[in-house]
Order: structure tokens, then C-alpha cells, then sequence
């Protein structure tokens, strides 16, 4: 198991998909070697980017085993493990566990209108069921909850990180001083530079699958206190995030690989493929950023 880098460029890992709808293992391993020869520094699977819900636990267990056999030894690799059920999340995070995950990574229980006291247990009986670290994933705008400073199970010393997939700057630069030892993971890839500023130690992005050379020399400027040089390179970032917000993010940023060589295939339904209008707004957005690829 490699350690995580609390400071480092995670990609949000893509899940390729083959002609009959199946994870396509031998992609996966194509885009790991690509994404490491090209500067990231640990990987995030199964979580929004990675299409997790929309896959079966047998699928996610084969994809983090071929994960893990592909990029184990090289960089550190967090597991979403996060499910409907807490009996199915502890069932992930233990497997992620023997697979030498460096920590692994919930959202919160969703569709039923749980207490606090009940998600909170759910994160509590996955940190007791599996020696591990657990980073919570912080994502309101998909499950309607929100973590902050308030939550006191993140006291919890087997909850090593927050995940904080948030534009509240605020509650991020809060859970920073109320958490010192924490680590905080930036979520949004529009804010990179701005969670710096408010704490943040490490990005977990989907653009980063793409141009993880951008996020490196954002977070270069940054530590070199040339803020508008940080600033700058941001707005390239988000360029791109804008461009592909309009084309749909998940199928928008998988094409882009398609265009970098690497065809990760559609994305699973209920997400639909790309039209010709959208496929034209990618490649624009993606030749913009041709210097940091």
C-alpha cells in the first residue's frame, strides 16, 4: 500500500465502459498508465466521476482489484465505497481495505429522509468495522446533506478527511481550523486555488484525468505566494469547466479522452451520449487547454 499524499492532485478516475455496457478493465489500465505518465498523484475511484452508483458491487470490486494491481505500487488510491446500505458499504470498504486502499471515501445515506444520529452511525459503524481510514464526501448538491464543523463524528479519529465537494469556502476554511489534523479535499475543480486559500491540502477533480500538469502549476503558484499567476491559470480550469457544464460533465470529460486516445466508451444510462453540437464544444474547450496536457 502506498501512502496517501495529503498534498496531492488525485484524479477522480474514470470507469471505461466496452461495447456491451461493461467495465472495459484493460482501458482502465491504459488510462491509469496514461494519467501517471502525465503527473497525477493518486487516484479517487468509484465515486461521481467514476459513474460508483451506477455500478454493481461485483463491478466495483473488479475495477479497484484492477486499480490496484495497475497503480498499487506507484500511488495511493482511495476508495469510494459509499452505498444505499450500510451492511454493502462496510462489504466495499473492507474489500477496498485488502486491496491496500490508502483510506476509503463515503457520501452520506441517501433517498430515505435519515436522522443526523442515523448518518452519522452509518459513517461510525464503517470506521468500526474496517482498520482503515474513512474520508467523508461532502457533496450536498447530489445528496441534499451537508457536513460543517457542527458534525462532531468527525472528531472521530478513524475519520482521517473530508472530502468537500462544496462552493461554501466558508464551512471548508471552518472545518480547517476546527480540524487541524484532518484532510481537507478539494472537490470543485472551478475552486482549486480558492481552497487553497481556505485550507484545502490535496484536489480530488474530474478535470484532473485530463490536465492534472494545470492543477500541479496552480498549486506551484499558490505555495509561491504569486497569487496572480495562481488566479490566471485557474481561469483555464475554468474555461473548461464552463464548456463542459453546458455539454454534461461526465460524458463531456470522458469524450475529451476519446480525443486524447484513450475511448472510455459512453457513459452508463440514464446518461445519454453526446450530440455532434456538444462533441464540437469539447474539442474547443480541450484545444484551449493544449499547454498544460
Amino acid at each position: 500500500m502506498v501512502a496517501l499524499n495529503r498534498n496531492g492532485i488525485y484524479s477522480a478516475l474514470f470507469t471505461p465502459f466496452d461495447a456491451g455496457g461493461a467495465p472495459d478493465l484493460e482501458k482502465l489500465r491504459a488510462l491509469i498508465r496514461y494519467q501517471l505518465e502525465h503527473g497525477v498523484e493518486g487516484f479517487y475511484c468509484c465515486g461521481s466521476s467514476g459513474e460508483g452508483l451506477l455500478l454493481e458491487p461485483g463491478e466495483r470490486k473488479k475495477i479497484l482489484e484492477t486499480v490496484a494491481d495497475e497503480a498499487g505500487s506507484q500511488a495511493p488510491f482511495i476508495v469510494h465505497t459509499g452505498a444505499l446500505s450500510t451492511r454493502t458499504a462496510v462489504e466495499l470498504s473492507v474489500h477496498a481495505k485488502d486491496c491496500g486502499a490508502a483510506a476509503v471515501s463515503l457520501i452520506p445515506p441517501i433517498y430515505y429522509h435519515y436522522s443526523t444520529a442515523e448518518i452519522e452511525r452509518y459513517y461510525t459503524d464503517v470506521a468500526d468495522s474496517v482498520d482503515i481510514g474513512v474520508i467523508v464526501y461532502n457533496i450536498p448538491q447530489f445528496t441534499g446533506i451537508s457536513f460543517s464543523k457542527k458534525n462532531g463524528f468527525l472528531r472521530n479519529p478513524r475519520i482521517i478527511g473530508i472530502k468537500h465537494t462544496s462552493m461554501n469556502l466558508y464551512d471548508m476554511e471552518r472545518l480547517r481550523q476546527t480540524f487541524p489534523d484532518k484532510i481537507i479535499f478539494n472537490g470543485h475543480d472551478e475552486i482549486w486555488f480558492y481552497g487553497l486559500a481556505a485550507g484545502a491540502d490535496a484536489v480530488i477533480g474530474t478535470t484532473t484525468n485530463i490536465f492534472p500538469k494545470l492543477f500541479k502549476k496552480i498549486r506551484e503558484a499558490f505555495r509561491q505566494g504569486n497569487i496572480c499567476k495562481a488566479q490566471e491559470l485557474q481561469g483555464y480550469v475554468n474555461d473548461f469547466v464552463e464548456a463542459v457544464t453546458e455539454a454534461g460533465v461526465f460524458p463531456g470529460t470522458k469524450y475529451c479522452m476519446s480525443l486524447l486516445g484513450i475511448d472510455l466508451g459512453p457513459c452508463r444510462r440514464p446518461f445519454m451520449p453526446l450530440g455532434d453540437e456538444e462533441k464540437s464544444k469539447m474539442r474547443e474547450a480541450l484545444e484551449k487547454v493544449k499547454p498544460w496536457l
